[in-house]
């Protein structure tokens, strides 16, 4: 098959060169600048006449632009004979051409995986890395242009040797921006919360459409309307030229009551220009993991990274049955060297607590594993504003409940933590304090748990409960023997061991994401032309 981006000198094929930033020859190896080079009738600066492949597991479709082919489906990772067929695409205003190779995108992954622990067999494997590939991902650029000036009451504070001194003053900021073009990822594909961790993109290297740019790449064909993310666009713009103003400002803080006035102003006098389609860089790359897949994708411009991670339970078992048998060591000699003993009854708070905690923890993750599998945060993937309307997507808030009750979670076992390490150093002094701050913190979690999983896989929470609540029962059973004691404490144990199994379990299909089904048909990038 003829190319269609053949060399001038040879005829040979040409690829974009990212460190070059042209057009190589892959046979003699000469170089040709892409705005100068007009490639073959079959692709053109408004339309590109080329193939399309349709994966047949997950209905995803691709663009291969005088590729070497596919040999599986990097949306669903299944090696699968790619279904061709015929067709004829609209092509956006812009690019962001690659500005990183592929050798550099590898090793970006090697760089970003090789110290992390309890990783799965073969991530690192040559066979895995080969399967990340270059694909333009279809997004949309919002357009705004502002010519003001800001006014607010600042404050700033500096110290001296005895006192702290805060200055005030009244700081004026001059906001002129011609055009902030503002991204918002039209693709079904790519979740809107992952996008957002791949940003901020160099807009500066955004450059007016030109197909030589896609010489050698993917192209994802999958795309959304175009008015899906026009409100969240505004507040993104917002966002943005707050900080702008922040950056003139001369370290001058503005009060509580001004930064509210400062974000209405701008909001109300930022004008919308237009929106045009555009293509952006990324390797993409999809793991199988059990019955989904794992997503590795790294930004083709400067190199922001978002990887999926699942646990390899055997290895995450092994680590913590010798982490287990050291702290046990030192607890058992610290005994004899402290003189100090447990009273059998006070570990039943402490089993209480770890339990409360395992529901905590198994909620939060079951309603974000909830709301990923179903796209909840996801506007592209209902491809429409009336869809997500009818859906009632949101725009995920700046801070997330989640992340506020992981953070007391946290907060609350350090504190334990720390209360029990000195306790034992006072002997048995304190150790009769802990069950009165346990047990009332793991019924707070317990409620913080039961509100929070909401239409979440329960399992782990439940089995969570049942501990707690076995320990909590075995604790007001008041057993005439301390050996009942340990018998009904191991019994606590093994659950909790299953819980804990349960919590990797939700884990790892937090970290995966369900195989794809893209059989619905978006708004095409066209839809962004003139």
């Amino acid at each position: 098959m003829a190319t269609m981006f053949p060399c001038p000198s040879c005829g040979g094929q040409l690829r974009f060169s990212a460190e070059d930033q042209k057009l190589k020859c892959r046979s003699c190896g000469s170089l040709t600048d892409v705005d100068s080079y007009t490639p073959d009738d079959k692709i053109g600066m408004d339309t590109i006449n080329t193939n399309i492949y349709q994966c047949p597991s997950c209905g995803g479709e691709i663009q291969l632009i005088d590729n070497d082919g596919m040999e599986f489906c990097p949306y669903c990772g299944n090696q699968a004979t790619m279904q061709e067929k015929f067709s004829i695409e609209g092509a956006p205003k812009y690019i962001l051409p690659f500005q990183l190779n592929k050798e550099k995108a590898r090793d970006k992954y090697r760089s970003l995986t090789g110290h992390l622990h309890f990783t799965p067999e073969g991530l690192e494997d040559k066979e895995n890395i080969e399967k990340l590939v270059g694909m333009y991902v279809p997004y949309y650029l919002y357009d705004y242009s502002i010519n003001d000036e800001i006014e607010y009451k600042g404050t700033t504070t500096h110290s001296t040797a005895d006192y702290y001194i805060t200055d005030y003053a009244t700081v004026d900021v001059s906001v002129k921006v011609d055009s902030l073009k503002v991204p918002f990822d039209a693709s079904q594909t790519l979740d809107d919360s992952i996008a957002a961790k791949l940003e901020p993109f160099p807009m500066d290297k955004v450059r007016s459409f030109n197909p030589g740019y896609l010489a050698g790449f993917f192209v994802e064909n999958s795309t959304v309307d175009k008015d899906v993310y026009k409100s969240d666009s505004l507040d993104k713009a917002v966002d943005y030229l707050c900080g702008e103003v922040a950056k003139g400002s001369h370290g001058y803080s503005p009060e509580p009551s001004a930064r509210y006035e400062i974000e209405t102003k701008l909001t109300n006098d930022l004008k919308y220009d237009d929106v045009q389609g555009a293509y952006m860089p990324m390797f993409f790359m999809t793991t199988k993991y059990n019955d989904r897949v794992a997503y590795s994708i790294i930004n083709g411009a400067n190199g922001v990274s978002y990887i999926d991670m699942p646990i390899d339970k055997r290895k995450m078992y092994s680590f913590a049955g010798k982490v287990s048998a050291g702290i046990f060591v030192v607890l058992l000699l610290a005994s004899f060297i402290l003189n100090f003993s447990f009273n059998v009854k006070s570990l039943c708070s402490f089993s209480a607590l770890v339990s409360a905690l395992i529901a905590l923890v198994g909620a939060i993750l079951a309603e974000c594993t909830y709301s990923s599998d179903q796209h909840l945060n996801d506007k592209g993937y209902f491809q429409n504003a009336e869809n997500v309307k009818a859906k009632k997507i949101k725009k995920p808030k700046k801070t997330s409940s989640s992340l506020n009750v992981a953070m007391l979670t946290s907060l609350i076992t350090v504190i334990a933590l720390v209360i029990f390490a000195v306790s034992m150093q006072m002997t048995g002094a304190l150790l009769g304090i802990l069950p009165y701050i346990f047990y009332p913190a793991s019924v707070v979690m317990v409620i913080a748990a039961l509100i929070k999983v909401k239409k979440g896989d329960k399992n782990v929470m439940l089995l969570g409960i049942l501990a707690w609540a076995f320990s909590i029962a075995v604790r007001l059973i008041n057993l005439p023997n301390d050996i009942f004691y340990y018998a009904a404490l191991i019994v606590a144990f093994v659950v909790i061991l299953f819980s804990i199994n349960a919590i990797v379990n939700e884990y790892n299909r937090f970290a995966t994401h369900p195989a794809p089904q893209f059989l619905k048909k978006g708004g095409r990038l066209e839809n962004a032309r003139d």
